[in-house]
């Protein structure tokens, strides 16, 4: 949609003549100055993006309508995720009193903070404050002589709460 100059002018106050962007919701036609650009970052771990959150430009009006509001809640439950608790598959002790009701949860991404936060954010979109079983695994993907890892995850999301924690941290070492 970018570099498509109309002559109809900037939709916006300052009505200049030269508009290379277009609005993605209301196809306005918008002046650098007055374009509102979404961050390639934003919504990146939402499941169901809506349409409205999938393009690039936005006007003021539309930006304020549309946007700001799930830009707001996305970025606080992106806050929340970062705070889960993670076990490992490994941590069967500390976790022996939490109960599993979900289905665990599989996704996939390019490294392993990427998996982690995935499943975090899908975490919190269920109301769990924690992830039990978090297994994540590589695997190799080939193209001719060049390689990278691509990486799944699965875990049970899952609510915890400090009673049900093993205070005992003697038990947290590996003993080997």
């Amino acid at each position: 949609m970018e570099n498509s100059q109309t002559n109809s002018g900037c939709c916006a106050i300052c009505q200049s003549k030269k508009t290379p962007y277009q609005c993605g919701v209301c196809v306005d036609s918008l002046c650098k100055s007055c374009v509102q650009f979404l961050p390639e970052t934003a919504f990146q771990f939402l499941t169901n993006r809506p349409k409205e959150l999938s393009h690039n430009t936005y006007c003021t009006v539309c930006f304020d309508q549309h946007v700001s509001a799930p830009l707001a809640n996305y970025e606080a439950t992106l806050a929340q995720a970062q705070e889960i608790l993670v076990f490992d598959k490994t941590q069967g002790k500390e976790t022996r009193f939490i109960k599993r009701i979900e289905k665990p949860v599989s996704v996939e991404g390019v490294d392993e903070e990427d998996v982690t936060m995935r499943l975090a954010f899908i975490a919190v979109e269920k109301k769990y404050n924690a992830l039990v079983d978090v297994d994540i695994k590589a695997i190799k993907v080939r193209d001719g002589a060049y390689q990278t890892m691509a990486y799944s995850a699965k875990a049970i999301p899952a609510n915890v709460n400090d009673r049900k924690l093993m205070k005992d941290r003697s038990l947290w070492s590996d003993p080997n």
